[in-house]
């Protein structure tokens, strides 16, 4: 099965209401204690369709000296043309990031179809002016029905979804019980996956099958929780309709720039 985000979708009229987006060579290092208007915008009013059985709002997100905490609930709201019951949220960086370390302490979301996200991300909505325009992304979700696991994947100039990368990596704890550290390093050489600094695993640029490159395009960061619909309950589990609310938990996400940036330890 393909990612969470291998359906995402931004209407072009949302994509014109944000300012433009900038590369950004800077690190950072955010306790998601408050809301950081430099760092971050939060999606509102729109949804991503098939998959998703959500739309993203806003209020579904807060933050206090625990962290950020993303709510999945049971809102309906009368305006939505598309009449979705429920609402999540979505963190996404005003910036776009070259090649580094990314890091992000995570409490994911233990329910039948259910998501918990981090992510790294561009595509026809979300670029900059010097960006290719198509579909790159590396993974980290967490799929509700089992939080002993972790799948991992990336796409490259994909705007088909073609070319999966999904792979499972089995944790030695249930995710959702505590915070863990969980890493992505994306150099031009290869894309490791690190959970509480050790590399779980790598994978290296080849010409037959290339990782994404920050020439093409620099990333968004992203996180999300969001629900899925019961055609793809193989993936993640049936989605129970009265488990909710459910909440996932972030805090500490940072940016290390450059290629020799180290998450190990």
């Amino acid at each position: 099965m393909t990612s969470s985000s291998s359906f995402r979708t931004m209407p072009l009229f949302i994509a014109l209401l944000v300012a433009t987006p900038s590369f950004s060579a800077t690190s950072f290092d955010d306790p998601l204690t408050n809301m950081n208007d430099q760092l971050w915008w939060l999606a509102d009013g729109w949804s991503n369709g098939f998959p998703f059985i959500n739309r993203w709002e806003s209020e579904a997100i807060s933050f206090s000296t625990n962290g950020m905490a993303i709510t999945l609930s049971n809102t309906p709201d009368s305006t939505d043309p598309q009449n979705l019951t429920f609402q999540s949220g979505e963190l996404r960086s005003n910036d776009f990031y070259s090649y580094g370390c990314f890091e992000a302490e995570i409490k994911p979301a233990a329910a039948d179809g259910v998501i918990t996200s981090f992510f790294l991300f561009a595509g026809p909505y979300d670029r900059t002016e010097t960006s290719n325009g198509k579909h790159n992304e590396i993974d980290i979700e967490f799929l509700g029905n089992n939080t002993d696991l972790l799948q991992i994947n990336y796409w490259t100039n994909d705007d088909n979804y073609t070319n999966d990368h999904a792979r499972i990596i089995f944790l030695d704890f249930d995710a959702s019980e505590d915070f863990h550290r969980y890493g992505i390093k994306w150099t031009k050489h290869a894309i490791q996956w690190f959970i509480d600094g050790k590399l779980v695993f790598k994978v290296k640029n080849t010409s037959s099958d290339p990782i994404p490159k920050s020439t093409d395009s620099p990333l968004r960061i992203m996180a999300n929780i969001w629900a899925t619909d019961s055609e793809i309950s193989g993936w993640a589990g049936e989605f129970d309709q009265n488990n909710v609310p459910i909440t996932a938990e972030y805090r500490n996400i940072r940016y290390i720039k450059g290629g020799r940036c180290n998450l190990k330890g």
